[in-house]
């Protein structure tokens, strides 16, 4: 993963933007090393919880691979946002997002501030709020990604 030097959201550095890119190559490859075994992008779904969502979402922006969906619960966009170099088109990845709105850890508001961002670059972007979680999961968050992942990747 990579380091957070800061827990203030106002602070631009408050991520090791080297970190965050090594990340993100590192599940790049990943996902490119399955082509070895015919399993291409478009039937892969990236995703994960807080730092691994955030590196999910920063990877379907940047990496000009469409893949078969993308999921962050609990997270944010690292990084400087005006740093991003994302691609002109509108990206196809269907992405994911869910957060909630007693989050102690990733405020709400920065969950709703990603939100905005990735509406105005992915054409199939959802954002589910849980009113009165925290920084954790919920049986019916599970229940949304399980939802998410049969629409994504029918048999």
């Amino acid at each position: 993963w990579y380091d957070i030097m800061s827990l203030d959201e106002n602070d631009k550095l408050r991520e090791d933007s080297a970190g965050v890119q090594e990340s993100v190559n590192y599940l790049v490859n990943v996902v490119n090393g399955e082509l070895r075994h015919n399993i291409h992008p478009d039937r892969v779904i990236i995703g994960g919880f807080s730092q691994g969502g955030a590196v999910s979402l920063r990877t379907a922006l940047t990496s000009g691979i469409k893949f078969g969906g993308c999921i962050g619960l609990s997270c944010y966009l690292p990084g400087d946002i005006e740093d991003i170099s994302v691609p002109a088109k509108s990206i196809e990845t269907p992405v994911l997002q869910a957060h909630g709105d007693s989050d102690e850890v990733v405020s709400y508001a920065r969950g709703t501030k990603t939100s905005d961002i990735l509406q105005k670059y992915f054409s199939n972007h959802k954002f589910i709020t849980y009113k009165g979680m925290g920084h954790e999961g919920t049986l019916e968050e599970l229940q949304d990604v399980k939802k998410f992942i049969e629409t994504c990747c029918p048999e």
